[in-house]
């Protein structure tokens, strides 16, 4: 009987390493590299947005995007996060907004965005400042599908 047990806790012990093995969050070989956070930078870099509005939207608290995204930059990008950071009266920042816009914006030109739903805005927000903090590489050209 005690080999049985042995034996059933070596098994246990030996599936909980395997189990915990492939748990590393990331691979040293995975991990970024300058040369890749050098070109994220450069992507971020060459999106600019102009003409920025917003409104109350919903039942009065979403707070609903209005802007042209250019991309001054030769390669094409797709899915830009933006951020827009609220303050109050006494300049004090109050909340923050964050969103991802997919999608593709070519390279070279501007995109206008309509009625984008940012999310639940605070009601002590007094003045907002939005801008674009991340955007993905465009594997492959964005095409209009063929009809």
């Amino acid at each position: 009987m005690s080999t049985a047990l042995a034996l059933f806790i070596g098994i246990a012990v030996a599936g909980t390493a395997t189990a915990t093995q492939g748990t590393d969050p990331v691979p040293a070989s995975k991990a970024p590299t300058a040369k890749a956070a050098d070109q994220q930078a450069q992507l971020v870099a060459a999106l600019h947005m102009s003409e920025v509005s917003w409104h109350k939207g919903g039942f009065n608290d979403i707070m609903m995007l209005n802007a042209t995204v250019q991309n001054t930059g030769k390669r094409d990008v797709k899915d830009i996060k933006v951020v827009c950071d609220h303050s109050s009266n006494g300049a004090s920042t109050v909340a923050s907004n964050s969103a991802t816009i997919y999608g593709p914006f070519p390279a070279g030109k501007s995109k206008v965005i309509h009625e984008f739903d940012m999310g639940v805005f605070h009601d002590q927000a007094k003045d907002t400042n939005c801008s674009i903090v991340d955007a993905s590489l465009a594997t492959r050209r964005w095409r209009r599908a063929a009809r």
